[in-house]
């Protein structure tokens, strides 16, 4: 039996410390691994010998590795390796065809496999954003990392951008023709408030701004499988933004005040919006992160 702890980190009242400028230009080391299917291309920031942890970076829905630039810089100065990569049907690989929402989990857990694998005496922690936290709270029934990062999960779209008409139409195509390609109901207008963020994403050709019907079905059947979780065996962060208009956080709050796991802890960012690796509040996203690795594993040496 777990003893259970949760903690609030309550937003602050006071004037962050914001980045002036969001720059995204790449500053990663590129590398590969071979899983089953394949060779995985793979971005990394910084040293694996002298860091804290090891981060591997699932990314949202028409998002890539590449988005995780601003958000890697930030744990790479704090002595975490950060590694992301590009899930099945996006960025380098838009062209693979999912078959089944369970290709994105285990490609993950190959992944992490690897990493554990070769670093066993390093922590190594899952960060999903968007999307990407069902991914990672999916992939916690078959691996254990020391802990996840789920960012803004995408449990249910915000009623207001995936519609109830939205969803109806995605539906159909889904079921009628699977390959036709449904247009993603947001932009950057909703994902970011940052105008240099803006530009480059507007010039990002690897960004899916419509994908399959099938795929989004396959998604849609994930979001109901994460919501049906009660319990996960690691300890969970989860950091959401203020400024909402992709995700429904009131479902994400209300999903984690339920959700048991051996240690949790929460932070809102009241002024930031969805993306928030790279929103000018990254700087502090990046400082919630390392200091719930502290709390944990002080909890960690008290309970021992």
């Amino acid at each position: 039996m777990y003893s259970y702890l949760s903690i609030d980190i309550l937003e602050t009242s006071y004037c962050w410390t914001m980045i002036d400028e969001i720059n995204l230009t790449s500053t990663s080391s590129l590398s590969s691994c071979n899983l089953a299917k394949g060779e995985l291309a793979l971005r990394s920031w910084g040293n694996i010998p002298d860091c804290k942890g090891i981060v591997i970076l699932v990314h949202g829905l028409g998002a890539h590795g590449a988005w995780f630039e601003a958000m890697a810089r930030q744990l790479k100065v704090r002595r975490w390796h950060a590694i992301a990569y590009d899930q099945k049907g996006f960025g380098l690989r838009q062209n693979e065809k999912v078959e089944s929402y369970k290709d994105w989990i285990d490609e993950l857990c190959q992944l992490f496999n690897q990493v554990k694998s070769a670093n066993p005496n390093k922590p190594v922690y899952l960060l999903g954003n968007s999307m990407g936290a069902l991914v990672v709270l999916a992939a916690c029934a078959l691996i254990k990392p020391d802990g996840i990062i789920i960012a803004s999960p995408g449990l249910d779209g915000h009623p207001e951008t995936f519609t109830l008409g939205y969803k109806l139409t995605s539906l159909f195509k889904a079921v009628i023709s699977p390959s036709s390609e449904v247009a993603l109901p947001y932009s950057s207008e909703k994902s970011t408030r940052t105008e240099e963020v803006k530009k480059w994403l507007e010039q990002d050709s690897y960004q899916r701004k419509a994908v399959p019907g099938q795929m989004l079905f396959e998604l849609l059947k994930l979001s109901f499988a994460i919501r049906g979780i009660v319990e996960v065996r690691v300890p969970v962060l989860m950091v959401t933004a203020g400024h909402e208009r992709v995700v429904n956080n009131e479902l994400n709050f209300r999903f984690f005040q339920e959700l048991r796991a051996p240690f949790k802890a929460s932070k809102h960012f009241g002024e930031a919006w969805h993306d928030l690796m790279f929103d000018p509040a990254v700087d502090e996203v990046a400082d919630a992160i390392v200091d719930w690795q502290s709390e944990l594993m002080l909890e960690t040496v008290l309970s021992n």
